[in-house]
């Protein structure tokens, strides 16, 4: 094993441990040496032991875990947690009651506010034509009150809201978007659906300062760090937003995070893309700390399944010749990607229904023909539906996938919204989670945060058992006596007591699969392979203790393994031990 001779002692050592490199031959070592934020040896302790001097903080695992910390390649953090942290919390509510009373309790605890956001409710809790802006007016009808659904697609608004956007019954859906409205009535209901709707309310909420977005993240940070998590995927950075990429890159200059990030400009399909591309390259120029930077511009391919507003190749199931929403004109499409792809940017594209994957893949192939084949590591988030031949053109063109082995389970947005959009065929097949690895994919985790908390021992069990944890279930829907797993598509959630297995045993994961898309996957689809990713000499010290082996361990009790400490770049940035790092 490479090792590095060193004049001075090492500035930590651990010890006495599982140490589960994912280098190129998964080695298995039991201690580590670090020394100026970066590995300088691994094998036993015997190896290490030279390297301790009076200076050296030295731990013994004690039979713990080593991993590499984890990467989380596709979330929303200073987006999401902004909204989550300061205003309405509804990311723990699971029914309509929940969600009423914790509004309510914001508004009557915040008077001075000029209008109420939040985030965090779920489509699940409701019926197609989704909340009704009435039950809002109940709580207040002066001060607008805008609040986007956990999985961000939808707002919720209230009737002063809608006044103030001049939304009426008369009012057209914009492009990409829909004003849901009553069937009977014809009046908006209070779901605006998709950023084409979202933006008329979210154009006139108060604007977030730069210092909330540095608070945001800093909180973030801390809860991320206990976690495991060193590095993340800003999937939606706008252009127009200077103080929410500012306060990146603020922090970074100040040497102030503890995650380091890499993001994608949001192309806007209502814009001129040419501009959007030339602003978005000119202002990336100025982010060149290692901690935070630009590499790509993000674009939606369609939208979700729960909307109805997923792109996909054949009807939705219970909507006579309605397929969804299909985001971009193809030739506008393979003219952006073509510049982007030029610019030797990475194209990072929102994929969920089984359409998108198509016409995406279309313009994709046309560009590479056209630009030439390079190393671009173009991406698909989520792919929830992809037919077989277009995963093997992923594979052809080297596209990463990357995925949330969360959402491959059966739980309510399957039952109440996926199964009857899609049909049970349909509906069987979404996240081919093993069929991405098995055509050479380069397959990376993501959350999706504020949609799912980046919990990597959820992540790992839920892409290998395709369900939900035990303490996961029980979070959501509470106590469960009679818990058991059911595999039969057609048994329903019996009043909340049962979870569902997503069926296909054949896309089942193994666990080191789930291991290298949360590390060396992930540091591949954002070109950081070379310093992370794996525990190797040279690389950073970017490494969480786990207070088990997961590979000794029955996979039932993976979920209930502990972070038991965080370094980033060789420090020590969480402890269990007395840490309370938690949102």
């Amino acid at each position: 094993m490479k090792q590095v001779q060193l004049s001075a002692p090492a500035d930590l050592v651990l010890k006495n441990g599982i140490v589960y490199t994912v280098d190129a031959f998964r080695t298995i070592a039991s201690a580590v040496a670090v020394k100026d934020k970066r590995v300088v040896r691994v094998g036993n302790s015997e190896d290490v032991q030279p390297l301790i001097g009076d200076n050296t903080q030295v731990i013994d695992l004690k039979g713990q875990m080593v991993l590499p910390a984890f990467i989380d390649s596709h979330m929303h953090p200073a987006m999401s947690g902004e909204m989550i942290l300061f205003n309405v919390d509804l990311t723990d509510s699971y029914s309509h009651e929940d969600n009423i009373k914790k509004i309510k309790l914001f508004a009557d605890n915040h008077p001075e506010t000029t209008a109420i956001r939040g985030a965090g409710f779920s489509r699940s809790d409701y019926d197609e034509i989704g909340p009704r802006k009435e039950w809002l007016d109940e709580i207040d009808s002066k001060r607008p009150i805008a609040l986007r659904s956990v999985d961000l697609h939808s707002l919720w608004v209230n009737s002063r809201a809608l006044e103030m956007a001049g939304i009426t019954k008369d009012t057209s859906n914009p492009e990409n978007g829909v004003i849901m409205k009553d069937p009977d009535t014809g009046e908006p209901t209070g779901l605006l659906q998709e950023p084409g709707a979202m933006a008329f309310v979210d154009n006139l909420m108060p604007k977030v300062s730069k210092q909330q977005y540095k608070d945001t993240l800093i909180r973030l940070q801390e809860w991320f760090n206990s976690l495991g998590m060193t590095t993340s995927f800003d999937a939606w950075v706008e252009m127009g937003l200077p103080n929410y990429y500012e306060a990146y890159q603020e922090l970074a200059e100040a040497g102030l995070l503890t995650v380091r990030y890499r993001g994608a400009w949001y192309m806007d399909p209502a814009d001129d893309y040419q501009a959007q591309i030339e602003k978005g390259r000119e202002l990336s120029k100025r982010f060149k700390t290692d901690h935070w930077q630009i590499h790509a511009f993000k674009f939606f391919a369609d939208q979700i399944i729960e909307e109805e507003t997923g792109l996909l190749l054949e009807p939705y199931s219970h909507r006579q010749n309605h397929y969804g929403l299909k985001v971009w004109d193809d030739e506008i499409l393979r003219q952006a990607f073509a510049l982007v792809d030029k610019a030797g940017f990475q194209i990072h594209v929102h994929q969920i229904g089984d359409g998108a994957a198509r016409y995406v893949l279309d313009a994709l192939g046309k560009v590479q023909k056209e630009n030439g084949k390079r190393d671009a590591r173009h991406s698909f988030a989520h792919i929830q539906l992809i037919l077989p031949e277009d995963i093997r053109r992923m594979a052809m063109l080297g596209v990463n996938a990357i995925i949330a082995p969360y959402w491959a389970v059966a739980e309510d947005y399957y039952w109440e919204l996926d199964l009857p959009y899609l049909g049970e065929e349909r509906v069987n097949r979404m996240f081919p989670v093993q069929s991405l690895f098995d055509a050479g994919l380069n397959v990376a985790i993501h959350s999706d945060y504020g949609v799912t908390e980046p919990d990597f021992m959820w992540a790992f069990y839920s892409g290998i058992k395709r369900c939900l944890p035990k303490r996961i279930f029980k979070k959501m829907y509470g106590d469960m006596p009679d818990y058991k797993r059911i595999t039969d598509p057609t048994v329903r959630l019996s009043d909340k007591k049962q979870i569902g297995v997503l069926p296909s045993k054949e896309q089942m994961a193994t666990l080191e699969e789930m291991i290298e898309a949360a590390t060396i996957n992930g540091a591949k689809a954002n070109f950081l392979e070379k310093n992370l990713g794996s525990i190797e000499v040279g690389k950073l010290a970017d490494l969480v203790v786990l207070d088990r082996n997961l590979f000794a361990v029955n996979v039932e009790n993976i979920p209930e393994a502990k972070v038991v400490i965080t370094f980033f770049e060789g420090k020590m940035v969480y402890s269990a031990e007395g840490a309370h790092a938690h949102l």
